[in-house]
């Protein structure tokens, strides 16, 4: 009788494994495809593109929202670009900064009670600049603000609109969870309607995108647009029970760690820091305190896909189960000095950068970046 073999094939596309030609369909590195003849193998493609994928996501916004910010071109109006100061990296896409070319615009940074106390207006008021400045978008001026109980700024907000504005329209525009509707909700309870005319509901023209839009005493408006998707952040890709539960609802405080070569933080059942050269670091976790989060040595894959199978660190989704359900990306800390390495709507970690390497795990379509650091605190 003859002899049977298992033939190889790649876990995910499923082609047969070879490691000959690297020109050819299931390609695969002849040291990993003989050091794990009976594991769960990648070609090399599937490797790159599934795991280790080349850039983080952008938000998507459709043909509608580029009408709008063409009209608002047209009527030469000031747009009021509202941006979460918690997480709002991840919330600027290109494409709207190409179309805000040439308009007036002024950055309403939001939500400064989330961030830790040991935050300042100075430093925050740079940071944000140093992001446009990435972005390429001129802005008339930034404004740090928050809502509700720990209302701030919105007599400065308000009075910085009137200055800009010089008898023109107004759009708030920014990502859905950037609190637009909170700060406009603001400024309503400061500032009486003088006007003979109602807030009404609006239907920007050309689109199926509907808004308020609010008379103002000049005989202009103020117009509040639908938020931009957050289909890009944690937030955007967890059920909806687990959303408020890794927002924070207060200023945030560090949790303290350590980080060697081969060992990693786990952040809830979300995400996951591997550092993979570089020498001791300091690690400063910024998230919500309802996040456990803790440091082990060892194998990710292994390590991790057990704390998540035992649903063992909190919080943890029904959607994240396997390795295969998150990106991963290695990011080069070449630079000197405070650095943040953020996850899009979970939180940041702050660090020195020493020439490290880390490894960053996070749901796929989720969005990570690393810059100066936010808050001037890395000891």
């Amino acid at each position: 009788m003859g002899q049977l073999n298992r033939v190889q094939k790649c876990y995910h596309c499923g082609a047969i494994l070879q490691s000959e030609d690297p020109n050819k369909e299931g390609y695969i590195t002849p040291n990993i495809f003989n050091q794990f003849p009976d594991g769960l193998l990648l070609c090399n493609d599937c490797y790159k593109n599934e795991r280790f994928s080349n850039a983080p996501k952008e938000a998507t916004f459709n043909q509608d929202y580029i009408t709008l910010l063409e009209e608002i071109k047209r009527k030469n109006a000031l747009v009021v670009y509202t941006i979460d100061l918690f997480s709002f990296e991840g919330s600027f896409i290109s494409k709207i900064t190409t179309l805000l070319d040439g308009v007036d615009v002024l950055v309403v940074a939001n939500k400064k009670d989330l961030l830790p106390k040991e935050a300042n207006d100075a430093d925050l008021r740079e940071y944000v600049a140093h992001r446009l400045r990435l972005i390429k978008l001129s802005v008339l001026d930034v404004v740090i603000t928050s809502t509700g109980k720990m209302s701030y700024n919105i007599e400065e907000m308000y009075r910085k609109m009137l200055e800009h504005s010089n008898n023109r329209d107004i759009y708030f525009i920014g990502a859905s969870i950037s609190g637009k509707s909170a700060l406009i909700s603001e400024l309503l309870k400061r500032y009486q309607n003088n006007t003979r005319e109602m807030i009404v509901t609006h239907s920007f023209e050309g689109t199926s995108l509907r808004g308020f839009r609010i008379p103002l005493a000049n005989g202009h408006y103020l117009f509040e647009t639908p938020g931009t998707a957050i289909d890009n952040t944690m937030v955007g890709k967890l059920e909806r029970r687990l959303q408020n539960v890794i927002l924070p609802k207060k200023s945030i405080v560090a949790k303290k760690y350590v980080l060697t070569k081969g060992s990693f933080l786990m952040i809830g059942g979300l995400a996951c820091l591997e550092m993979v050269e570089g020498p001791k670091t300091p690690i400063k976790l910024y998230a919500a305190d309802t996040i456990d989060s803790k440091v082990k040595k060892g194998k990710v894959d292994k390590v991790f896909l057990s704390n998540l199978k035992k649903g063992s660190l909190k919080p943890n989704s029904e959607n994240l189960v396997d390795m295969k359900d998150f990106d991963a990306y290695d990011i080069e800390v070449s630079e000197q000095g405070a650095r943040d390495i953020g996850i899009a709507g979970l939180g940041w970690a702050a660090l020195k950068g020493n020439n490290q390497v880390f490894r960053i795990y996070v749901p796929r379509g989720v969005y990570v970046y690393t810059t100066r650091s936010k808050v001037k605190d890395v000891k």
